[in-house]
């Protein structure tokens, strides 16, 4: 299992059946085997599901590729960037620091470039590979390109429900926060602000960069009249391992 590192692509079968903006979800799954090289693929509904999610059948069945990574994560999926062809180098081998000039090759870069995810931080990635990849996010923005066009991270999504979740385009790590709220049996989400800091799992550690200094997930949201939103763009924060 892989988790591709510095990005989070909108839920499309999240705990079951639970997911976020169609068809913006889709078009990141189908953007991603594109890139790769599949083509002509076949989808089925997952079991508790009625959106079709797994892959029935695909051409070709293979594709060559390879993953650079230095971490595994908590659910031990490797940490990764992911290319397609043949690696440049041996299998195993310690390739150093990986630069930004290898790194706008990934999948990783393209999807963000694209438009097709949103960018998510953690503090395992290199400054100068953040700093590029940021850039790629501000260009997709400035052309309104995929998620961009219809996201309402900063500009407040009206939540009066679990069922409005599945309309908006929002930064899915908030959009996950969101979902545990509501699978907790609240049914308002005036409440959400002091139930996200009643656990600092769920309450994240932020290093905010335009300001140089700490917070926590609840320091960069606002909270009124049933709509929520970020101060603080995406890219703008990295997430601190608790």
């Amino acid at each position: 299992m892989l988790r591709l590192e510095a990005i989070d692509a909108l839920e499309l079968g999240f705990q079951g059946s639970n997911h976020q903006k169609l068809p913006e979800s889709v078009a990141a799954r189908d953007r991603l085997l594109h890139l790769i090289g599949f083509e002509s693929v076949k989808y089925e509904p997952a079991l508790s599901s009625d959106i079709d999610t797994v892959v029935r059948e695909a051409y070709p069945r293979e594709i060559d590729g390879y993953t650079l990574a230095q971490s595994v994560d908590p659910d031990r999926r490797l940490v990764s960037f992911a290319f397609v062809g043949n690696p440049p180098f041996s299998d195993g081998s310690d390739v150093g620091w990986l630069t930004p000039e290898l790194m706008v090759e990934s999948l990783n870069a393209q999807l963000i470039a694209s438009g097709h995810v949103y960018p998510c931080y953690y503090t395992g990635l290199p400054t100068d590979l953040r700093n590029k990849l940021t850039d790629l996010v501000n260009g997709a923005r400035n052309c309104g390109s995929g998620i961009w066009s219809v996201d309402v991270t900063s500009s407040g999504a009206q939540v009066r429900n679990v069922m409005d979740l599945g309309h908006h385009a929002m930064w899915p790590k908030l959009y996950r926060r969101l979902i545990a709220f509501f699978s907790e049996g609240h049914t308002d989400i005036s409440s959400f602000d002091s139930w996200i800091r009643q656990d600092p799992k769920r309450d994240d550690q932020l290093w905010i960069i335009s300001h140089g200094e700490l917070g926590n997930m609840h320091d960069v949201l606002t909270l009124v009249d049933k709509t929520i939103r970020l101060r603080v763009r995406p890219e703008d924060m990295v997430i601190l391992p608790r």
